[in-house]
């Protein structure tokens, strides 16, 4: 039997270039996954061709911004599954590189609100559901400049510095339930295909690859990895 047979995964970002990857490794593993995203015109061949593979695989168009949106979304969730097993928050966004008094109020509260307060919402909703059933599994993508802060991109690592801290409190709340963990991935640049167009060939080998990022979050959602919790995973490639 597979490793995560029967469980239910949730996976915001699910169309992106880290979330295709990570939803077709959890359902290759016969989780039963349900992607969320913003109903972007580009995920629908990735949407129809993996329906069409994998019958245990479903699609949610939520603004994972908007707690109300969230909070509808869960409660659809539960009344279809009865439960939710995994949580994988991969929906983000970067900011353009600027100087600290260049940021506009309205950029930096995007940056936070999409990074930041995302985690937040669907943790919110999700942690009291997996508390009750006594399993769960959490993966943030934090980021590497939240470690290493780099100039002008001060939006970006501290909205990823608080994924940072929220994956760790979260990490201490749960510390009574054995069988939750709490965990976040902080890479360095993703060798997404949309990223791929930020560098040459020569840069992005130095990158992560989407896959490897997958691979982890399958540990860290196994029982094997159920010792894991309450970590920052550096995965820097050779950046």
């Amino acid at each position: 039997m597979s490793k995560l047979f029967g469980k239910i995964a949730v996976v915001t970002g699910g169309t992106g270039g880290l979330g295709r990857c990570v939803v077709t490794r959890l359902l290759e593993q016969k989780a039963r996954v349900i992607a969320v995203h913003t109903g972007n015109s580009k995920s629908e061949v990735f949407l129809r061709e993996t329906k069409q593979r994998y019958p245990e695989f479903s699609d949610a168009i939520a603004d994972v911004t908007e707690e109300n949106n969230i909070r509808e979304f869960v409660l659809k969730t539960i009344e279809q599954y009865h439960k939710i097993d995994i949580l994988c928050n991969l929906a983000g966004g970067v900011s353009k590189k600027s100087f600290i008094e260049d940021i506009t109020a309205d950029e930096w509260n995007r940056i936070l609100s999409l990074n930041l307060n995302s985690c937040f919402f669907l943790m919110k909703h999700c942690l009291p559901i997996m508390k009750k059933q006594g399993w769960g599994r959490i993966i943030n993508i934090a980021a590497m400049p939240a470690l290493k802060p780099a100039a002008t991109r001060g939006s970006y690592a501290v909205s990823k510095s608080g994924v940072i801290t929220l994956t760790q409190v979260a990490a201490e709340e749960v510390k009574e339930f054995n069988r939750i963990t709490v965990n976040a991935i902080a890479p360095s640049i993703i060798a997404t295909e949309e990223n791929k167009s930020w560098g040459s060939e020569a840069d992005y080998k130095k990158w992560v690859a989407p896959e490897s990022i997958a691979e982890m979050i399958i540990h860290l959602c196994s029982e094997a990895g159920g010792a894991i919790h309450g970590q920052i995973i550096q995965m820097y490639g050779k950046v």
